[in-house]
């Protein structure tokens, strides 16, 4: 009778590929020297590959497990440091290749809106990475090349014994990632006027050489891509025909062969080539252009525009029974007619206007495509994510028959979708035009967890209806037959109070309270990253456990300790300088139990960990350390204390003041 020590590598890695927890694996190496020597050459591989789908990490492989099962932990816990980002006080101009000091916009009567792309490579191991982050801010564009992993700590040791040059372009954050800051202003332009409307940065494969290359509209009308090389010190720029239209929204296929989709104006969808090599005076003009049929023709602006695949872009309108259209891409240009519209009705819309009941008219503002590596995805391009106006993101199918597959939604807030983001293999990351807010929800059904399972606590005891319940039509209706998935979580973007003095060089805090969430890049699926692109400025995101004693090994490089008891000193290894921002958050409620529980942040540092009942706490509710309730802070708000608040009147207005308090 075969034994798993008898058995050869090949079967015991089809096995290991289905295991459910990384101590599967470490039990399986401790059992005999057979064992233990497969799982060090193969194990951790299979596992790696069997439950996170995930490729390219084989020579470290038990780092990368580490990694991502940490990761995963941070973000069930919602465990994570946000700060602000800012460039450096002096960055390289790719204008002019000069050493300039960083001068943000200026003169407008409001912040500007950024928008943001990025994306990670990993070359062998789990901490040798480079990260590319980009952002508009008015008509400048800010460029962040990160590394971390051998080089960064070996630049970190020769700045401590050589010292920082006063006009470095170089910066360490708290986990000694090593950034180089590069910036670059529209040649001629006035804020306001020419203000950047939406970016995109091309993809490692994209790539020309060793050039980085940025693809941006304007809201003059302006079209371009800027590509640069930092070694060469060149920079080069192609200009793109749009007849003085305003870009409103701009998407790169994902192909190697690069084409462009762009909005121009309120009706015009164009498509064009990307050449690297274009030498020509004369910008060229759209290889087709179409203008998307709407039955209502008062509303027909087009929002956005996706490519879904490489052969396939699709279309965001206004108010409209159909607001999604999906086109093809032939050699030609774009096909004349919709491959596929789709309504966002329960049931399908016969298009008859006296079919009252199951006709449903809203603007589609975010399409995201779902990749293959994602649950449920596809390659080809079939999956995707919308948000509307109505504050629901659907998932829509193209081999389906139906409109949409399933939709999620916030029974506590129905804010309108302006962004949305993919992380990991199952999260979808929402970001809305209220309170500063991003929501997060899970692609996965009930039951289906692919590494963990949320535990359920028990049934909320039903509470009365109030003006924070988010009441819709779609969602509420009898005959509604979408699989409608609720129970996410949220976070309030604006701190509770401002960060240190001397933490940053201007004021964001103060800047503006309340503002839509206009933007989200994730820059790969196992980046701890996220990035929101709020009025004026850009909030990041690191999921990260201030006291795992176990840290993914990326953000451990700085960890200090106490020389007296050996413990860790938590404030000088992970905010040295005070940027930590304190958020509000709240587990979304529900109909049966709208009494949504608020928690607040700890500062980081020994607060958080010095108090082994808030510890306990945290655990039950399968919380971060730093997450405390909000009830159990003696703040009143006109003379009712916080709990009451919270109980009684459960506003949305309400609830921002409680946790701004």
């Amino acid at each position: 009778m075969a034994t798993l020590n008898t058995l050869p590598n090949e079967i015991l890695s089809l096995i290991t590929n289905h295991f459910e927890h990384p101590r599967d694996v470490l039990h399986l190496s401790l059992s005999n020297r057979r064992l233990s020597e497969f799982t060090r050459l193969d194990g951790w591989k299979a596992f790696l590959k069997g439950r996170f789908a995930l490729r390219g990490l084989d020579l470290d492989a038990r780092n990368s497990v580490h990694g991502l099962t940490t990761l995963y932990r941070n973000w069930h816990r919602k465990g994570f440091v946000a700060k602000y980002l800012e460039p450096s006080v002096t960055t390289k101009s790719i204008n002019t290749w000069q050493n300039i000091k960083w001068r943000g916009p200026r003169g407008q009567t409001m912040g500007y809106q950024p928008s943001i792309d990025s994306y990670e490579e990993t070359f062998g191991g789990w901490a040798e990475r480079r990260e590319v982050l980009t952002w508009s801010a008015g008509t400048q564009i800010i460029i962040r090349v990160k590394e971390t992993g051998k080089s960064a700590r070996q630049m970190w040791q020769d700045e401590l014994e050589c010292g920082r040059s006063a006009d470095s372009t170089c910066t360490f954050d708290a986990f000694r990632h090593r950034s180089s800051w590069f910036t670059y202003k529209i040649p001629d332009s006035f804020e306001g006027r020419d203000d950047i409307t939406s970016l995109k940065l091309l993809r490692p494969h994209q790539r020309n050489g060793t050039e980085e290359s940025i693809v941006y509209g304007t809201a003059s009308g302006r079209l371009s891509s800027l590509s640069w090389d930092d070694q060469s010190e060149e920079t080069r720029e192609q200009c793109y025909g749009t007849q003085g239209r305003a870009v409103g929204s701009i998407s790169i296929s994902p192909s190697d062969q690069t084409m462009l989709a762009a909005t121009l104006g309120d009706t015009a969808l164009a498509l064009y080539y990307l050449n690297h090599d274009a030498t020509s005076q004369d910008p060229p003009e759209p290889l087709a252009q179409i203008t998307p049929i709407c039955t209502e023709i008062r509303n027909r602006r087009i929002w956005s525009c996706s490519f879904l695949s490489h052969d396939r872009v699709a279309v965001g309108l206004g108010p409209s029974n159909e607001p999604i259209q999906a086109y093809a891409v032939t050699p030609d240009g774009l096909s004349s007619q919709p491959l596929r519209t789709f309504n966002l009705e329960s049931k399908s819309w016969k298009g008859t206007r006296s079919d009252h009941d199951v006709q449903h008219s809203t603007s589609i503002y975010p399409l995201l495509p779902v990749p293959g590596t994602a649950r449920g995805g596809s390659d080809a391009g079939n999956v995707f994510l919308s948000g509307g106006y109505d504050g629901i993101i659907r998932l829509h199918d193209v081999r389906s028959a139906r409109g949409f597959d399933s939709m999620f939604w916030d029974p506590t807030n129905d804010s309108s979708v302006y962004s949305l983001a993919l992380q990991g293999l199952e999260r979808i990351v929402v970001g809305v035009s209220m309170h500063s807010m991003i929501k997060v929800f899970d692609l996965r059904l009930s039951g289906s967890h692919a590494y963990h399972t949320a535990s359920q606590g028990s049934k909320a005891k039903k509470h009365a209806r109030s003006g924070d319940y988010a009441y819709n039509a779609i969602i509420n209706k009898p005959d509604h037959h979408r699989a409608t998935m609720t129970g996410g979580w949220n976070v309030y973007l604006h701190p509770r109070g401002p960060p240190n003095r001397n933490a940053y060089r201007e004021d964001y805090w103060r800047r503006g309270q309340v503002s839509p969430v206009y933007s989200l890049s994730v820059p790969s699926a196992t980046s701890q990253n996220i990035y929101a692109g709020l009025e004026g400025v850009v909030q990041c995101l690191t999921f990260h456990s201030i006291t795992d004693p176990h840290p993914d090994t990326t953000l451990s490089q700085s960890i200090a300790r106490f020389p007296d008891s050996g413990a860790v000193d938590i404030e000088s290894s992970y905010d040295p300088q005070g940027q930590a921002l304190n958020l509000g958050m709240y587990e979304q409620g529900s109909e049966e139990g709208l009494g949504m529980q608020l928690f607040v942040q700890h500062g980081v540092n020994e607060s958080a960990v010095k108090s082994k009942e808030q510890m306990e706490a945290a655990k039950i509710k399968d919380l971060d350390e730093r997450w405390k309730d909000l009830r159990d802070e003696s703040v009143e708000d006109g003379g009712m204390d916080v709990e009451e608040v919270v109980e009684d009147e459960v506003g949305e207005d309400v609830v921002v003041v409680a946790i701004a308090k």
